[in-house]
């Protein structure tokens, strides 16, 4: 068999629930739940450091954020790695065609192509909008890029960037070269605010029943660990009311639709080129958005609306794979580059910390590991598959979820007489610790620096809002 093209697409801030194919209630994208069909839907993915620039770099890298220095959102931060090992660099190595169209935004110099062939950027698409509106921005309502509140968008749906970065993907397929196997990637940046969208996707679900925000007691007791309290504090720094959080969350859900209803396009050109019986397909995200649930907003939190994402692999037809599987192990995004390298016949750099997913696929295993550490700031998950252990740094304080049961983190068994469990996950966790030689664990304890509550404190909304 000559080796697969390769499609990856990505979105942005994309909430692993909010797919059809994904059990909710009201969201439509029937080519994302095709795709499911047609091929296995991961339902245990996870962002190791749920927020745009880490998760990106671990995308292109194939290293958890903590392992490769950075777990947190640092635009200043540029990584230290050989460009030959970095994704692109491997893929074209290897024989393959290589093109990326969307968003980067990694741990490197924003004009880094990551060893791509071909890279047309957000910086790109801001000098079309540009050249078309005499206007950097994307639109003018006014939104900020890091805020919920909704609008319709002044841009018409030719401006958008999720139909630009369409429109060059359907162009790359049309006049690639044949010759050769391709891996395009895709990379949109919804749905990721400023939370606006053109009709007829910014009324789409007005009419819809949207769930209401899953708010558990534990939030506002003092199990609520300071950074969590802190997190609500400048995300809710303007709290929506209501019916404004209900209009959020519709035009939310209408952004993820339009992306579906363009990803249309992209699969149909694709099954006209007469490559989808050879052509590898992934759907996944950087991160997740709180929405409201457990009263908070945006991500960065281990609370599962941020670090949950989708993952659906379609792989071609030949390779024989029976459709419509659905796969509980548990896998990171670094886990993607080491596929790609498996599935490219080449050897990942040997520093990685993913793992291929080939064998799952082919169905010769169920998992790739047995537990998933993720870090942010002082802030750690550590999920066994059925358990989900956070440690927060800042206070000491732990939180336990039943993962199979309470996929919405609503009852904390770190407070409800579950010592054996809790104090077992945690010796679990320090010896994972012990085993990177990390800093959070000292004399075989767990780092704490007893931060008091009453120390909360407000960020300048404008650094969060995007205002600059």
């Amino acid at each position: 068999m000559s080796k697969p093209n390769i499609v990856l697409i990505t979105s942005d801030q994309h909430r692993g629930d909010a797919m059809g194919c994904a059990n909710h209630p009201c969201v439509r994208t029937p080519h994302l739940d095709k795709l499911a069909q047609m091929g296995i839907q991961f339902n245990r993915a996870y962002a190791d450091c749920p927020v745009c620039i880490p998760q990106r770099t671990t995308l292109v890298t194939g290293i958890q954020s903590h392992i490769y220095g950075m777990p947190n959102y640092a635009s200043d931060y540029r990584i230290q790695r050989d460009r030959a090992d970095f994704l692109g660099s491997l893929m074209t190595k290897a024989g393959y065609q290589t093109q990326i169209m969307g968003k980067t935004h990694w741990h490197t110099d924003p004009t880094f192509r990551a060893g791509f062939e071909h890279v047309m950027s957000e910086l790109h698409y801001n000098d079309y909008v540009q050249a078309r509106t005499g206007n950097g921005r994307t639109d003018q309502s006014g939104i900020g890029m890091n805020e919920l509140f909704p609008d319709l968008s002044h841009n018409p749906p030719e401006l958008s960037m999720t139909q630009w970065v369409i429109d060059r993907s359907v162009e790359f397929l049309k006049f690639r070269d044949r010759t050769q196997p391709y891996f395009l990637w895709a990379s949109f940046i919804d749905p990721h605010p400023p939370n606006t969208i053109h009709e007829p996707y910014y009324s789409m679900y007005d009419d819809e029943d949207i769930p209401e925000p899953v708010i558990p007691d534990w939030i506002d007791t003092e199990q609520c660990p300071y950074e969590l309290l802190q997190h609500r504090s400048i995300w809710n720094s303007v709290r929506m009311k209501p019916k404004a959080l209900r209009k959020a969350k519709g035009v939310y859900y209408g952004k993820i639709t339009n992306m579906d209803h363009q990803l249309g396009r992209l699969f149909g050109k694709i099954q006209a080129d007469g490559s989808m019986d050879n052509t590898l397909i992934i759907y996944t995200s950087d991160h997740g958005e709180m929405l409201g649930d457990l009263n908070d907003m945006g991500k960065s939190t281990f609370l599962e609306p941020s670090t949950h994402i989708p993952l659906i692999i379609c792989p071609p037809r030949s390779m024989n794979i029976e459709p419509g599987q659905v796969s509980d192990a548990l896998i990171g995004l670094d886990d993607l580059l080491p596929t790609f390298c498996d599935i490219a016949g080449i050897t990942p750099p040997q520093d990685i910390t993913g793992k291929s997913m080939l064998p799952i696929i082919y169905g010769l295993e169920n998992r790739t590991r047995e537990d998933y550490h993720g870090q942010i700031g002082n802030s750690h998950m550590f999920h066994a598959g059925d358990y989900k252990y956070l440690y927060f740094v800042d206070d000491g304080k732990e939180l336990l979820f039943d993962s199979i049961v309470d996929r919405k983190d609503e009852f904390n068994l770190a407070a409800e007489g579950h010592e054996h469990l809790l104090s077992s996950l945690r010796e679990r966790f320090i010896a994972h610790l012990i085993s990177e030689d990390h800093p959070h664990v000292q004399d075989r304890q767990l780092v704490n620096l007893h931060t008091k509550h009453e120390e909360l404190h407000q960020l300048r909304a404008r650094n969060y809002y995007g205002w600059v």
